[in-house]
């Protein structure tokens, strides 16, 4: 893995495809961060300000970067996710990442052929929308802005969050029931009877951070941002449609303060937009 891109084949496509990426990002952006792993695509732009939100990955840029993950295929350098860092003076960064070989899904298979058919007219688009001289170089390291705590009861609620989320991804009712309140809503009753009666046969949550949050002191409100793998088909159909908004979903849950411990008490969800 070389982190400057000197050995990833085919640079032109990966420039073209920041390219055209970046016409998207907000006004006053200063560093882009993707992976890339076909047909999913997972993307955040942090402004000058050293605010950071999710950030969407056009069509168009996933069918240059299938194409690129197909070459790299064809060259006998096969990878599964493409990780892309860009600053807004240029300079540019992007390594290979690979897991152990398995068996394509057919759903990917027929993803990958729609996405190459694309391709051809996209690749000459990019190069005449934009001509950039980039610069590679390493990717950026971890640590360079420090940012402030959260407040103690935020990060406590981001636990319990995440216990709940955890539970209902290893379909645990007992630890789901563990971390509801004494009087939930008829939402948190149902989720629980569901997984219960079926399993996760949905799809697997994992939160990634917290969006919102308003400590009413006896009941709190979490906002937060999180990603979805998919099981079923419908979940891997809204998981595409996210796409076109950077690919976070959110669930904002109510937790009350039960003896000191908060406890879900409610929970709603959504595509972030």
């Amino acid at each position: 893995m070389l982190p400057d891109g000197a050995g990833l084949g085919d640079r032109e496509l990966v420039e073209d495809a920041v390219a055209l990426l970046v016409r998207g990002l907000p006004a006053g952006w200063a560093r882009f961060h993707a992976v890339i792993a076909p047909p999913v695509a997972e993307a955040s732009v942090t402004t000058v300000d050293g605010q950071s939100q999710p950030a969407a990955v056009p069509a168009q840029v996933l069918a240059i970067l299938t194409e690129h993950q197909h070459r790299a295929v064809a060259n006998g350098a096969p990878w599964q996710r493409l990780v892309i860092d860009c600053d807004a003076d240029g300079l540019l960064s992007a390594y290979p990442e690979s897991d152990p070989p398995v068996a394509p899904p057919v759903r990917r298979r027929w993803v990958s052929w729609m996405l190459a058919a694309l391709t051809a007219g996209l690749l000459a688009a990019a190069g005449v929308v934009f001509a950039v001289g980039w610069q590679w170089g390493p990717p950026p390291r971890v640590g360079m802005t420090a940012l402030p705590s959260p407040p103690p009861r935020q990060r406590e609620a981001f636990e319990v969050v995440n216990k709940w989320f955890d539970a209902e991804n290893r379909a645990d009712v007992a630890a789901m029931r563990a971390v509801a309140c004494a009087d939930p809503s008829p939402a948190v009753l149902m989720w629980i009877e569901s997984i219960g009666l079926v399993g996760q046969d949905e799809g697997f949550v994992y939160p990634d951070a917290v969006i919102g949050f308003h400590d009413g002191g006896a009941n709190v409100r979490v906002k937060t941002a999180v990603r979805i793998r998919p099981v079923s088909e419908s979940q891997k159909q809204l998981v595409e449609a996210a796409q076109k908004h950077g690919g976070f979903f959110t669930d904002e849950l109510t937790l009350a303060d039960e003896g000191g411990a908060l406890k879900v008490c409610d929970i709603a969800g959504a595509v972030l937009k």
